[in-house]
């Protein structure tokens, strides 16, 4: 039989200590986790190679497709809109101010929607009301200098503008976008009416002419956008086509002179395509309002430049 009883045990013998298993540091593997996607993480670009990438895509843009699309609609109306600008300043001042108001009522028409603006109505009336006094106040203005209340127009355009968005119902969304849509509006609106007092000083109905022709020759460098080797070099070409058509039409009339209707011409066939180029990056632009605002804001961005070189050079 085995014996049952239990073993003794001597206090004096040694008792081994426990042998404590590693434990896992809960902290330490996220860290190091997190420490190796580091280890794989692209370095940088210097500074060197971020201004290559800045000079490339400044040599070779890209344009969105929506700006490659031909625009017939608004070589047509910037046609008509600028020989129509030409023969009515030619005619009587009173009826180039007719002509610069209908570019207002044009360009409040479709200038809220082409921009994207979250309150149309309300931009569309305050850009109105500048479109279509300033050319009126210019031409009732009956000494020069012709230019001096377009600022009354300009603030009183301002006030309506910022009445509107005291006035609004609808949460005033976008707030700084459609206040910085209808200050763009009404300045391009007033800007025109500086073709209004060329109708009544020496030689200006002609320079008037000279602008008209060149930005109706000018746009018809439009129609190469769908051309990706002419694309580059649209704005050239509208310069070149505006300088050669108000230089021809400067030899015509003697008052001005060849010299300066060439530069006449370039100044304002430049500015107006730029302006266009610009605007056809919109996608509004799609439709015919797009396409008319777009035409009205071309021409009347020009008038300050054409105003200046006129007085400068023509008297």
């Amino acid at each position: 039989m085995g014996d049952d009883r239990m073993p003794t045990v001597d206090a004096t013998d040694p008792v081994s200590e426990p042998v404590q298993q590693p434990v896992a540091d809960p902290v330490a593997e996220p860290a190091d986790e997190a420490a190796a996607p580091s280890a794989i993480q692209p370095v940088a670009a210097s500074r060197a190679a971020r201004r290559a990438q800045r000079e490339e895509r400044r040599r070779h843009p890209i344009m969105p497709p929506i700006a490659t699309e031909r625009r017939v609609t608004l070589v047509l109306a910037t046609v008509l809109f600028a020989v129509l600008l030409a023969i009515a300043t030619s005619a009587d001042h009173a009826l180039g101010a007719a002509a610069v108001a209908w570019g207002g009522v044009a360009l409040a028409w479709g200038w809220p929607e082409l921009l994207g603006s979250s309150s149309r109505f309300g931009s569309s009336f305050a850009i109105g009301v500048a479109g279509v006094l300033a050319p009126v106040v210019v031409a009732s203005t009956p000494d020069e200098p012709y230019l001096r209340n377009v600022p009354v127009v300009v603030a009183l355009a301002m006030l309506v503008m910022f009445m509107h968005q005291l006035l609004r119902k609808d949460g005033r969304p976008r707030l700084t976008q459609s206040v910085a849509v209808s200050a763009a509006g009404i300045a391009i609106a007033t800007i025109g009416a500086a073709y209004v007092p060329l109708g009544r000083t020496s030689g200006g109905p002609d320079v008037v002419l000279i602008a008209g022709i060149a930005l109706a020759v000018s746009s018809l460098a439009d129609l190469g956008a769908p051309i990706a080797r002419l694309r580059p070099w649209m704005v050239p070409l509208a310069v070149l086509l505006g300088a050669g058509a108000g230089g021809v039409a400067g030899l015509v009339l003697t008052d001005v002179g060849g010299l300066v209707g060439l530069l006449l011409g370039a100044v304002a066939a430049g500015l107006a395509h730029v302006t266009r180029r610009a605007l056809c990056t919109l996608p509004p632009i799609r439709g015919v309002r797009g396409q008319v605002t777009a035409a009205a804001a071309s021409v009347l961005v020009t008038a300050v430049p054409v105003y200046l070189l006129a007085r400068i050079l023509v008297g």
